[in-house]
């Protein structure tokens, strides 16, 4: 039986064997193609996740909420200014939500609200700080740094007694003593490494989920109906007025507020800015800056997470 010597293949049928320099190029820039498609697509839906999860939680505050009504019958005020020392002068309206709270509160007792060790703080709530506040409780920084919200006491004169004190100690306790374990609340599930305090002022605020947020929920209440305040809003923010119904363009008349007569939360969303506030209409997109009428760009609001849109704003 003869055999087939082995042929040698010549440098051309060698070349085509293998892919050209031109093929490789195609190729790369297909694969280019695909993944500039792709990027956005992933980073598309893990943005609408994102959202998704901020909507979750506002629920879940609104479900708090309807909670806190439940014991207390109103919403949580979203300005108040609490006094640790038993001598101090109240201000009346900060007095009268104290009243409606807690009928039997005893305004002479010392209370240690923030844990720090001492009954001599003034401690003025804003927007967010009062969602914190009024859905957590009293609170106070832990050995490792981290902060604990305990609710209420059910003591109906001392609602504010913080469980790792007594009456007759108002001082820090490292031991967390279970002196005073009857509590309503916390009425949400905070996580503690969510906590931030944007002003400096040892009140807490809680931020969203998205990550690297660094700027806190807002909580605005219409005092069930009789109006929002401006005196609630955080001065350091850059949020001037709550959301209304009407024409978002520059210089519209206000319109009458969204949940005008409940309350509103706001979360600045992935681009960490909260806008101004103000007029929206979901049907129009929110207006650049028109040079030389106005120069305020309300687009970074476009991605607001709220109770009163599904969905993000535009």
């Amino acid at each position: 039986m003869n055999r087939r010597s082995p042929q040698t293949l010549t440098a051309s049928q060698q070349n085509r064997r293998a892919f050209t320099l031109v093929e490789l190029m195609i190729v790369i820039v297909i694969i280019l193609i695909l993944l500039g498609l792709l990027i956005p697509a992933i980073g598309a839906v893990r943005l609408r996740a994102q959202q998704a999860n901020v909507r979750a939680e506002i629920a879940n505050f609104e479900t708090a909420i309807t909670a806190f009504k439940q014991d207390f019958g109103i919403d949580p005020p979203s300005g108040i200014v609490l006094y640790e020392s038993g001598t101090a002068t109240w201000d009346q309206s900060s007095k009268g939500f104290i009243r409606q709270l807690w009928p039997q509160f005893d305004f002479s007792l010392n209370k240690d609200i923030n844990g720090d060790g001492d009954v001599v703080d003034t401690i003025t709530l804003n927007a967010g700080e009062c969602l914190v506040f009024f859905l957590g409780g009293v609170f106070e920084q832990t050995p490792d740094g981290t902060y604990r919200v305990y609710g209420f006491s059910k003591n109906p004169a001392q609602p504010f007694l913080n469980p790792g004190h007594t009456s007759a100690d108002p001082g820090y306790s490292a031991a967390y003593s279970a002196s005073n374990t009857s509590r309503q609340g916390p009425y949400f599930e905070f996580d503690s490494s969510r906590f931030v305090d944007t002003d400096s002022d040892t009140a807490l605020e809680y931020i969203d989920s998205f990550p690297g947020q660094q700027l806190p929920y807002i909580y605005l209440s219409s005092y069930e109906g009789r109006g929002y305040r401006t005196a609630d809003l955080p001065a350091t923010l850059g949020f001037r007025s709550v959301y209304r119904e009407g024409n978002s363009a520059h210089g519209s008349t206000p319109g009458v507020p969204f949940k005008a007569k409940s309350y509103q939360i706001i979360s600045p969303g992935a681009d960490f800015q909260y806008g101004t506030g103000g007029n929206y209409d979901p049907d129009k997109n929110f207006p650049g800056p028109q040079l030389p009428t106005y120069t305020d760009d309300r687009t970074v609001e476009a991605d607001n997470i709220t109770n009163f849109v599904s969905g993000s704003l535009k």
